[in-house]
């Protein structure tokens, strides 16, 4: 796998969950959190990687990420699942779905 691209989508004063490309498909996501001492990730493969190539991964997370905003931590724990992402599900989606069924209702 070529270099990874991280993509932020949230952000908090302790987190943030980044989005991980290797060309132009995204890989997987992965999942940070700042404690006291130590760094927890949490990495979400889409796709298979071989021992060496996650290695890789968790050491440009480590360089790029989690060095950047606390070099002084004292531990970097990742756990890695691999799956598939099934949907995304919110109140503002569900919302527009109950709305457009009462308008097909109302037909």
């Amino acid at each position: 796998m070529e270099a990874a691209r991280f993509e932020r989508t949230v952000r908090t004063e302790s987190s943030e969950i980044l989005n991980i490309y290797g060309g132009a498909r995204r890989v997987g996501r992965v999942d940070l959190h700042y404690a006291r001492f130590e760094v927890h990730a949490t990495l979400l493969l889409d796709v298979d990687l071989g021992d060496d190539e996650l290695q890789q991964l968790i050491d440009q997370i480590d360089e790029e990420l989690v060095q950047t905003h606390d070099p002084e931590r004292e531990d970097f724990l990742v756990t890695v699942f691999k799956g598939e992402e099934l949907g995304f599900y919110s109140d503002e989606f569900e919302s527009e779905d109950e709305e457009d069924e009462e308008e097909e209702e109302d037909r």
